[in-house]
């Protein structure tokens, strides 16, 4: 009972504790991005750490968060068309805070938060339905067919694993071979009936992402959209390992949430999230 109030006393202030999650998550993701232009980022880095540890208490501007904006937007200008998608909203998350640090007043944060993750979910829904590859169901076809979704249930199915790296060598050999002499290859399929079952998917993760969408934009507090967005969160979790997306996806749902045992089941995600991304299991 008293390490249950100790925790209820840490979720009360969720702002805190959402704030704290997102610099680990950052210190965390600036060091798997450092050794890119590692020379040119070497210099703010080493001023931010000097200037955070001797001025951070003699000064209103927040330093760290200045520093870790600047870095995200160093890697956005010389990797814009190779970071990742989460980079984007990462960094206007992070100026969002920054700005918060002088305006003070936390509606207009969390609206921001809230319209960004809007703006994600809706643009993510409409270029899934934009896209006749994915609507076809070929993309979680070929994905499903070669092992590379649904990592986290791989060592409960050994057969349909199997089946996949066996689809995986055919498909590499195929591309070594010389395409003038144009030779084919049969895809052996890892469960029945897969073709079918990726077009349901596929249409429910879009059914699923609009209504995410209205909810966050409509109903940003209630629990019912809590709900629908943890779900969203860990079906895409099930599907492909991208954790540093889904931890900020979960940093930002604890800002916005006010349930205390959704607020616990977020930072239970964000955790869960970041220790898949140290151990390299998941994506960064």
């Amino acid at each position: 009972m008293r390490y249950w109030l100790s925790i209820k006393d840490k979720l009360n202030d969720h702002m805190a504790l959402a704030l704290k999650l997102l610099l680990v998550f950052l210190g965390i993701y600036v060091f798997f991005m450092a050794e890119k232009h590692s020379i040119l980022k070497t210099p703010i880095i080493f001023i931010g750490l000097l200037s955070w540890f001797f001025f951070r208490q003699k000064t209103k501007h927040p330093l760290i968060w200045i520093i870790l904006a600047l870095l995200l937007i160093f890697d956005l200008c010389f990797f814009y068309f190779r970071v990742a998608n989460h980079h984007f909203l990462l960094t206007f998350v992070v100026l969002s805070i920054v700005l918060y640090y002088y305006h003070q007043r936390v509606s207009i944060l969390l609206k921001n938060i809230q319209m960004l993750l809007f703006i994600v979910v809706v643009a993510s829904a409409f270029q899934k339905l934009c896209s006749s590859q994915f609507m076809s169901g070929e993309f979680y076809y070929y994905l499903l067919n070669r092992g590379f979704a649904f990592d986290l249930f791989h060592p409960l199915f050994p057969d349909v694993l199997e089946i996949a790296k066996d689809n995986s060598k055919r498909i590499l050999e195929l591309q070594n071979t010389d395409p003038n002499l144009r030779q084919q290859i049969v895809i052996e399929d890892v469960i029945p009936n897969l073709e079918g079952i990726t077009l349901i998917y596929v249409w429910i993760t879009v059914i699923v992402e609009f209504i995410v969408a209205l909810a966050l934009l409509l109903k940003p507090r209630s629990t019912w959209t809590h709900l629908l967005f943890i779900t969203m969160i860990v079906g895409i979790i099930c599907t492909r390992l991208e954790m540093g997306f889904m931890t900020l996806l979960a940093i930002c749902g604890l800002l916005l949430c006010d349930n205390q045992k959704l607020k616990l089941v977020y930072v239970l995600i964000v955790m869960g999230c970041i220790t898949l991304m140290v151990t390299k299991i998941g994506y960064p």
